[in-house]
């Protein structure tokens, strides 16, 4: 693929496959860990429906992702703001994306830690964790989003295979009397079960918009395509909410911290594989680690463009340094982490990941004249 330098930095190409590979990876994440406890805690019986309304309502946000790649076809988050909202009330908001990128970084980063150190290898210091994953994400960065995404090509068939296990093996201890009677939570219920699904699955998914589509190198029949892979995507968050509320019941669930991986402890294959639940833990770490690149990724970027570096890779390891000690110190406790997800952080994300491109959207349409002078 032809390199092509552009603003100082070196413009990368990925096909549209690789995007949405690299979309998928990204919806499931952390979602397939966290997700089934709090649609769980919030809707009982419905989680699973709650998962569907979820799935829906990200398809808006979906679409209003696309339609901002059709206004600025060649063009990254960062210059879309310099563009619409001018160069310096569109830096200073760009650094504000960008410290939401790291803070998000640094909390996925908590969480892989801290299911590390609570569920596989309890000994372990997590600060030991935090810098082996983020020194493979730091890496990553510094070889650039087509190896990411070359990576993310390369293990999505075995990452799917071991999500497949679970959903396999767990058929056989489903019992739909645990979920019943269905339809028995209220709308409200349902709906904030929905938001806080949304607001870690989809509304962070602002942040491939650094990479999408500015250099993703086909343009033909995007929309169905990407809209195909999230459907795909979400597929596995409602499977899992399905499997884990009617195997382990919505009470142990909405208590479990991770019940997916109490659901792999439990998977009756004795004799074919051995501690199944840490071979299929491997795969919630990969698609977190793809996450976490993401977000590490958008953040560095984000800063070197706006304040004019020549390249990103020049502040990959500070910004690694700093997102480890963030990741110590975001969370004092499971409990409040639990806490900021479900109340601070929807916000925290809808403000991004919805008003934020929404207004760029239409403050752009209000300026077409201007911008598609810029432009030409």
């Amino acid at each position: 693929m032809m390199r092509m330098e552009v603003y100082g930095l070196v413009k990368e190409e990925i096909t549209l496959r690789q995007f949405i590979l690299l979309m998928i990876l990204f919806i499931i994440g952390t979602s397939i860990l966290l997700s089934p406890a709090s649609l769980a805690a919030s809707a009982d019986n419905d989680a699973w429906i709650s998962a569907l309304v979820a799935m829906g309502a990200g398809l808006v946000i979906i679409v209003l992702f696309w339609i901002i790649s059709q206004q600025f076809p060649e063009r990254n988050l960062v210059d879309i703001s310099e563009l619409v909202l001018g160069k310096w009330l569109g830096k200073a908001v760009s650094l504000l994306f960008s410290y939401f990128a790291l803070i998000s970084a640094a909390s996925v980063l908590w969480t892989v830690g801290n299911f590390l150190v609570t569920q596989i290898i309890v000994r372990t210091p997590a600060l030991v964790i935090h810098f082996l994953v983020m020194f493979a994400v730091v890496y990553g960065i510094q070889l650039g989003i087509e190896t990411i995404c070359r990576t993310a090509e390369i293990f999505f068939p075995y990452i799917v295979t071991l999500l497949s296990i679970i959903y396999l093996f767990s058929i056989p201890s489903v019992e739909i009397k645990q979920i019943q009677p269905l339809l028995d939570s209220s709308f409200k219920q349902i709906s904030e079960g929905a938001a806080f699904d949304i607001s870690v699955s989809v509304l962070p998914l602002i942040v491939l918009l650094m990479v999408f589509p500015k250099y993703v190198s086909e343009k033909k029949r995007m929309l169905p395509k990407i809209l195909l892979g999230y459907v795909c995507a979400y597929f596995f968050i409602v499977a899992i909410t399905f499997i884990t509320t009617t195997v382990l019941g919505v009470r142990v669930t909405a208590n479990q911290s991770y019940p997916t991986y109490v659901i792999a402890k439990s998977l009756n294959i004795e004799g074919l594989i051995q501690r199944a639940e840490v071979i299929i833990a491997v795969s919630w770490i990969l698609t977190i680690f793809f996450k976490l690149s993401m977000y590490f990724y958008a953040s560095v970027t984000v800063l070197a463009q706006t304040i004019g570096l020549t390249s990103y890779r020049s502040i990959t390891i500070p910004m690694g340094l700093i997102t480890i000690a963030l990741s110590l110190i975001i969370y004092p406790s499971t409990i409040y982490a639990n806490d900021w997800n479900e109340t601070t952080w929807l916000w925290f994300s809808l403000t991004f990941g919805f008003v934020y491109p929404l207004l760029l959207s239409v403050i752009g349409r209000l300026r077409g004249k201007s911008i598609s002078s810029n432009n030409s």
